[in-house]
């Protein structure tokens, strides 16, 4: 399947602006997405393109790196570590953000969701720093399993 061609059905079956404004937030992770909620409901598709990327992120009362910004926080309360936190945070670097202020977020959140989800934020914010040579973070010299060491 030509890419440029599939872009261009997708601009056309769910409008430019939420199409185009996913692209600019999140590059091929929106794409790959959209398409495949593409072939599973498109009616469903439409409205999240519509609601989300259309609507939500073009609302101009945020900026991109603020919106992504609280969009990290959200995740990181949900405790969700999946690709998708690291892809916002992704995301967030593309608008502006720094990492401190990406950490200061998962910081400012473990106050209200607890350490538990804290920490797998950070997780995710370690190895997407390391992968993309933005931080140098190792695992040290301790066991991390919680066993007695005797």
């Amino acid at each position: 399947m030509d890419k440029k061609l599939r872009i261009e059905e997708l601009r056309e079956k769910y409008g430019e602006r939420g199409v185009d404004t996913g692209i600019r937030l999140q590059g091929e992770h929106f794409l790959h997405s959209l398409h495949k909620f593409d072939e599973a409901d498109s009616e469903w598709t439409e409205q999240w393109v519509s609601w989300i990327y259309d609507y939500m992120y073009n609302r101009k009362r945020l900026d991109d790196r603020t919106r992504v910004l609280v969009i990290i926080g959200e995740l990181t309360a949900s405790g969700d570590n999946t690709p998708n936190l690291a892809n916002h945070m992704r995301t967030a670097l593309s608008a502006g953000a720094t990492p401190e202020e990406i950490l200061e977020v998962i910081l400012q959140a473990s106050i209200y969701v607890g350490m538990p989800k804290a920490f797998q934020s950070l997780k995710v914010y370690r190895d997407l720093m390391n992968d993309l040579e933005l931080a140098t973070f190792t695992d040290g010299p301790f066991d991390s399993t919680a066993r007695d060491p005797r």
